[in-house]
């Protein structure tokens, strides 16, 4: 039996904290025995709840002092901990570009006699030079550095000095099965009061500056079609007030529905009544959302930033567009609600190519494969999980 331990020090839940869940609960529990750090004193309720949902699956979920470098007694006591654990390896999930609180517990596994891996999502956010040395520093005792796309594998290897030796990539996943069925996607659409004469885009995530709802409602409101158009915002955040707002603004109110942070049957269903997802970010790694969105036989509008291009296929299974050109967005939206055979044939093709790339069984056993080969001492290539 090899045992993981996975650390989260996230101050609230999003895309990186899911990764972990999701690999967590996929590994084979003949063979694995997964754990979760996380930090000690979160206040997100989403977060504490995460959490319990974690437990309630018989994983171990850990609570630990994660304050370094400002409180230095931390390090003997996640030692301690680690020790304690007596995992295997020990998984790093590094969800911001220059953590270097995160990056320190690297040397403190080793120390306890671990293997360490990392999962950067963000290699390619701005330079960050005091907490970049700090990591390049911890990373000397790191084994494997896993991402989800080979642009993020080229910034690890540029940006932040990881050798190419050490960095793998593997692409996330989502379960195969995912995916409502269009009836109860045609239920939710109808119990949400939406006509099939309406194009319905979801937006679905943490409403956040950068990842665009601001842009996409300008570029809703500029729209031929715009009396067509309904944006379903599915998700919460500091920027909600601001972008309510701008839909008021644009005289567009009517047609954005914010129904808030749903759970993942919810989501599932919302997606099956929608007939596009965008997502205008300007700064992302490999995206759940937009991998739902294709599991689910939608075409994506998302911006053409760093790993988006090497699953958004433009023209084939949606349209990727400069994600700060509203005019850009606009006609893309335009365009998909102007032709329903190009939107079906887009959720297509975009299905096909989830099942054939994206699924979380394909990336359970590719990262199964990587503990496997590190607790038994092999060496592990850099490149990409096949």
């Amino acid at each position: 039996m090899i045992r993981i331990c996975f650390v989260v020090d996230a101050p609230f839940l999003g895309g990186a904290e899911m990764y972990v869940s999701r690999l967590a609960l996929a590994l084979d529990r003949r063979r694995f025995h997964p754990m979760v750090m996380i930090k000690a004193g979160a206040r997100d309720p989403h977060l504490s709840a995460w959490a319990e949902s974690l437990r309630a699956t018989r994983i171990d979920v850990i609570d630990a002092p994660m304050r370094l470098p400002f409180a230095l007694s931390d390090a003997p006591a996640l030692w301690r901990r680690f020790d304690a654990l007596a995992a295997d390896v020990v998984h790093v999930n590094v969800p911001g570009p220059y953590d270097g609180q995160i990056g320190l517990l690297v040397p403190i596994a080793k120390a306890a006699g671990a293997r360490t891996v990392v999962t950067e999502h963000l290699p390619m956010a701005p330079y960050l030079w005091k907490r970049a040395a700090l990591k390049r520093v911890a990373y000397r005792s790191l084994d494997v550095a896993v991402t989800m796309t080979r642009a993020n594998a080229d910034f690890l290897r540029s940006r932040q000095g990881v050798p190419a030796s050490k960095v793998r990539v593997v692409p996330n996943g989502i379960p195969a099965a995912f995916g409502a069925s269009p009836e109860q996607g045609r239920t939710r659409r109808w119990a949400l009061g939406l006509r099939d004469s309406r194009l319905v885009v979801a937006y679905a995530g943490n409403i956040l500056p950068h990842k665009g709802l601001r842009r996409l409602i300008e570029a809703a409101a500029r729209c031929e079609h715009r009396d067509r158009i309904c944006l379903v915002v599915i998700g919460d955040g500091p920027d909600e007030a601001a972008c309510r707002q701008l839909a008021s603004d644009r005289g567009i109110a009517a047609n954005v529905m914010f129904l808030g942070r749903r759970d993942a049957p919810e989501l599932e269903e919302l997606l099956a009544a929608a007939d596009a997802l965008a997502l205008p970010s300007t700064i992302e790694g490999l995206p759940y959302v937009v991998l739902e969105a294709m599991a689910s036989r939608l075409p994506v509008v998302a911006g053409r930033v760093f790993g988006i291009p090497e699953v958004v296929l433009d023209g084939e299974t949606g349209v990727l567009v400069d994600p700060v050109n509203v005019d850009q967005i606009a006609a893309a939206l335009d365009r998909l609600a102007g032709d329903e055979t190009l939107r079906r044939a887009m959720g297509a093709a975009g299905r096909e190519r989830f099942e054939r790339c994206f699924t979380l069984e394909r990336q359970a056993r590719s990262m199964e494969a990587l503990y496997t080969t590190l607790v038994h001492g092999a060496p592990v290539r850099g490149g990409e999980a096949r």
